[in-house]
């Protein structure tokens, strides 16, 4: 409960000291026989007074403070969505009123919705409180950020994989055909919610939310975007403009960073107003320059405030400017690495990288993790709830220009460069012995650019730590051009180039503080020649698409790395024991597609081990002998023909997927002993034909096109059960009575079953999302599967109630005067 006082004709500071009035009231009460009772009073009206709340004398009209006071009262009470302690969602209910219409509850029509606005000024926010309102009408839905920034990365086919697997809550959606037919055929019929954030091209939308045939009848399609250009060229015709935030909505979220409470201390009451008032209601530059704030004293925001009010026109981008130079040095650094370099990028990942940029004096490491959560609590950097490190666009643009100033003509002064141009200028320009400043260099290499590159030209770059040229995953054939080799490499922290066309990295390379090397999809045959390298900082090894490495890497030394990716290494035939046996900390390892590797070494107990993929490892005959530690398994479409006993070692096992294993027999009755075994897939194995034993935490079974006859009366003890594929099973009969008490059921696919006769006895009920009887010889109406339609989302009728009768009795006052 939250306690909002309203100071109405009162001075607070004569309720929190009981002056003034306060203090002859209370003289009066202490005439009372029952002393304990008044000094209650007295600390009760002390505690009041040193909470925030709102003094009537800042408005020169009562009725504007009832109706600010309803509208803050409203924001609390009504919230589609609970209130967090950062107050994102603050004035959220006033950008409802006007959304809430443009969704409609129309269960017949395909709408899309326009969520139009500046940068900074809270498109996303709204996107997610939207997606998080209306989550439970839909069948599937999907909340999909930074469409501009995924779609240049990745492309169209990655992020319509990630739609459908959202939508459809399918873990594994790569086996799909991804264009856009089949997507529209696989969403046609079906009521999706789909948020599009941040599209900033047309082309975008024809991808991913072509036109509204695409969708079901009652889905709702969200697009935010600062181009009002781009909602016209698609057709949008219901479009919400988004406009800054109102005083007290401002400064309750200011608050919410300054002070970590809702309203501003006393002393700080008219500062923060200022303060709040030369921001314009700018959501992204209330919190930064809030976060600045908090806990500074009164000098330092009267200061803040002064270089506020001198910043013109452009006062909001500004702000934010100001709000970096009250970084320290380190934080500066990290920030603008973050925002240029690594935006989007796990937090663990940014943090080993930068651990090893940055040394004292006495040249030891300096951990980034207190500087990067003192960005995140000013607001500078955010944290998704995966994990990723964000920064927003309007501070991502700050940091270009930081980055830039001074030196538009020199770019070799710079600490970063990312735009060709200025990389291909540093290049190609004759600088003489002049040294080249930079640090990082980051390129997207998908947009057809080609740039050479001269054996020597790292030799002139001492200071460079991070280097990156990077491409979208449909873009294979190199773009850089090195046609003498390459003769040298810095003592890179991290090396990202996609499509490298030399056959090794050069001998030159000193690799003691790498932490992450990716070479994906290029076209060495050896990672580095020469003697052995020092890989002791190693964290991360991706050689993904090597289609000629034939030589697996020397990681005997890389005794701290955790991920290790050589999936479709297709010239890959084995696997040193040698390589292997020190990588005690290795927690995921990647082989899927490697068509010619044949066995992994035995007995090799790799301690961290967590996750082994070898799908599509079709040279595979035998069952791995792995570590106990593993929790995920993938062998699909391999030749494995049987699963040992000793799979019951596995007690951490909690997914195993074996479909396309044709030769796969069937598995072992020890499996029921994996306790925490939750996903099995077996589909598309013909001679699996005994329904497996298993424990009772599965919960997804995918057994589709198997040669099983009949389900046991046992998988009513699957009380955690939610999805059954069964679809193709043409042997299969009627499902026992049994499976009525599978409570958690969700999904159930029994297409093409042509021998089920008797639909199966269900517990029905709001469980139920998806039963799939097509090609089945049932004839009889199912019974007690309909699940009951959601309630819809509507603008609660006591909130009209409460603003009705507020209304009413604004306009009695006003007449009574």
């Amino acid at each position: 409960m939250e306690l909002i006082p309203v100071f109405f004709g009162v001075d607070p500071s004569h309720v929190k000291r009981q002056s003034g009035n306060f203090a002859k009231a209370f003289a009066e009460h202490d005439k009372r026989p029952n002393k304990d009772a008044v000094e209650s009073w007295r600390k009760a009206m002390a505690t009041v007074g040193f909470i925030s709340g709102w003094d009537s004398r800042n408005w020169n009209e009562e009725s504007k403070l009832i109706e600010e006071l309803v509208q803050d009262l409203s924001d609390r009470i009504f919230s589609a969505v609970s209130t967090s302690d950062t107050g994102e969602w603050i004035g959220m209910s006033t950008h409802m009123r006007s959304i809430y219409p443009l969704m409609s509850k129309d269960p017949n029509d395909v709408r899309m919705v326009g969520i139009w606005g500046m940068g900074g000024i809270g498109k996303t926010t709204i996107a997610k409180y939207i997606y998080k309102g209306f989550l439970s009408e839909f069948y599937g839905a999907c909340l999909l950020e930074n469409v501009k920034k995924e779609f240049k990365r990745h492309g169209p086919s990655h992020l319509r994989e990630k739609i459908l697997s959202e939508i459809f809550r399918k873990k594994d959606m790569n086996t799909w055909n991804k264009d856009s037919d089949v997507m529209k055929q696989r969403l046609q019929g079906k009521k999706v919610l789909l948020v599009l954030d941040d599209v900033d091209d047309i082309q975008q939308l024809e991808e991913l939310a072509g036109s509204s045939d695409w969708f079901g009848p009652g889905s709702r399609i969200v697009i935010t975007t600062r181009d009002r250009r781009v909602l016209d060229q698609h057709d949008v015709e219901r479009i919400y403009e988004v406009k800054p935030l109102r005083t007290t909505q401002a400064l309750q979220l200011f608050s919410k960073h300054a002070f970590k409470q809702p309203r501003p201390s006393e002393d700080y009451r008219e500062l923060s107003l200022d303060v709040v008032e030369q921001l314009g209601g700018l959501p992204l530059a209330i919190q930064v320059v809030g976060g600045s704030l908090y806990r500074r004293e009164l000098k330092f925001w009267e200061d803040k405030l002064d270089l506020l009010r001198n910043n013109g026109d452009n006062s909001a981008f500004k702000a934010l400017k100001v709000s970096y130079e009250a970084l320290d040095e380190i934080e500066k650094k990290i920030f603008l690495y973050v925002a240029l370099c690594f935006n989007g990028v796990y937090m663990d990942r940014v943090r080993k990288v930068l651990d090893l940029c940055f040394v004292s004096s006495r040249r030891r490491v300096l951990p980034t993790r207190p500087s990067i959560v003192a960005l995140m609590e000013k607001c500078m950097i955010s944290l998704s709830k995966n994990k990723l490190l964000w920064v927003h666009d309007l501070l991502q643009d700050m940091a270009e220009e930081i980055i830039c100033e001074g030196k538009d003509e020199r770019p070799w002064k710079r600490l970063m460069l990312w735009d060709f141009e200025d990389i291909n200028h540093v290049f190609s320009t004759n600088m003489g012995d002049e040294a080249i400043d930079v640090e990082s260099i980051f390129l997207d290499m998908s947009e057809g650019n080609e740039l050479s590159i001269t054996p020597g030209i790292f030799k002139k770059m001492p200071n460079l730590k991070l280097l990156e040229f990077y491409t979208n995953s449909s873009v294979e054939e190199s773009r850089t051009r090195m046609l003498d080799g390459l003769e040298y490499l810095p003592t890179l922290r991290y090396l990202h180039w996609d499509a490298y066309h030399l056959k090794s990295l050069p001998p030159q390379f000193c690799t003691s503080f790498l932490v992450e090397l990716n070479l994906s999809h290029s076209s060495i045959q050896t990672v580095w020649s020469g003697s052995q390298q020092d890989l002791g900082n190693l964290r991360s090894l991706n050689l993904i698409s090597c289609k000629h490495l034939n030589e697996f890497p020397d990681l005997s030394k890389a005794t701290n790395l955790e991920s290790l990716k050589l999936s479709n290494c297709d010239n890959l035939v084995e696997i040193p024991d040698s390589s292997l046996r020190q990588l005690n900390k290795l927690v995921h390892f990647k082989l899927s597609n490697c068509k010619n590797l044949k066995s992994l070494p035995n007995n090799i107990n790799l301690k961290s081990l967590r996750s082994l993929h070898l799908n599509g490892c079709s040279s595979l005959e035998e069952f791995p002998f792995i570590s106990e530690t593993v929790e995920k398994l993938l062998l699909n479409e391999t030749s494995i023909q049987q699963v040992p006993p000793s799979i019951e070692r596995l007690t951490r096992l909690r997914d195993i997927h074996l479909s396309g294993c044709k030769r796969l027999m069937n598995l072992p009755e020890c499996i029921k002993n994996l306790k925490f075994l939750n996903d099995l897939g077996l589909a598309n194995c013909p001679n699996v034909i005994s329904f497996p034993e298993l424990g009772r935490s599965i919960r997804w079974l995918n057994l589709n096109k198997t040669g099983i006859q009949e389900v046991p009366l046992t998988i009513g003890d699957k009380s955690e059960l939610r999805y059954l594929n069964m679809s193709g099973c043409d042997k299969l009969m009627t499902l026992p009575p049994t499976v009525k008490k599978l409570g958690q059921l969700k999904y159930l696919n029994l297409r093409g079953c042509v021998n089920v006769t008797e639909s199966p006895n269900l517990a029905g009920g709001k469980t139920m999302k998806a039963l799939d009887l097509h090609g089945t010889s049932i004839t009889e109406k199912l019974v007690g599967s309909n699940s009951e339609e959601p309630p819809q989302c509507e603008v609660p009728v006591i909130r009209r109630f409460f603003m009705r009768n507020v209304r009413e009795h604004i306009k009695k006052r006003k007449s009574n005067r």
